[in-house]
């Protein structure tokens, strides 16, 4: 099982657990806690994940039209395609939308100093190909 397929095995028992434990499925609560995964995935980035997560639930789970749908699978793959990214991973199949990779590439910008210059190298490697920077 690769770390994708982990995270989107651990992202459907968050949903299936909101299901079971509460009279009524919450999306919002859902995507708080797959939030939470997330950040909990891309701890050795510092806050990097934590400002992603934030820009995530405000951009896309928190003005969504059908919260008790959320997170929709096109939400995790959003997520999944930032997972690959920090992990090196990324593929021609998977993109988010320029304003998307502007913004990360802001937080990227804003914890330059508390990341190592490999990992930060590498980070802005891939902006420069997606034409960000």
């Amino acid at each position: 099982m690769t770390n994708m397929d982990k995270f989107y095995a651990d992202v459907q028992k968050i949903k299936k657990y909101d299901r079971a434990n509460n009279a009524k499925y919450d999306g919002i609560r859902a995507s708080k806690s797959v939030a939470s995964l997330f950040e909990t995935r891309t701890r050795s980035f510092g806050d990097l994940g934590i400002s992603i997560s934030q820009y995530w639930m405000q951009h896309y789970i928190e003005n969504t039209k059908e919260p008790d749908n959320e997170p929709t699978d096109a939400h995790v793959q959003w997520l999944m395609t930032v997972l690959s990214y920090f992990d090196g991973e990324l593929d021609s199949e998977h993109d988010l939308p320029k304003k998307d990779w502007k913004a990360i590439s802001e937080f990227i910008n804003y914890e330059a100093e508390t990341l190592p210059i490999n990992i930060l190298t590498e980070l802005m490697g891939v902006l420069v190909e997606k034409k960000v920077l």
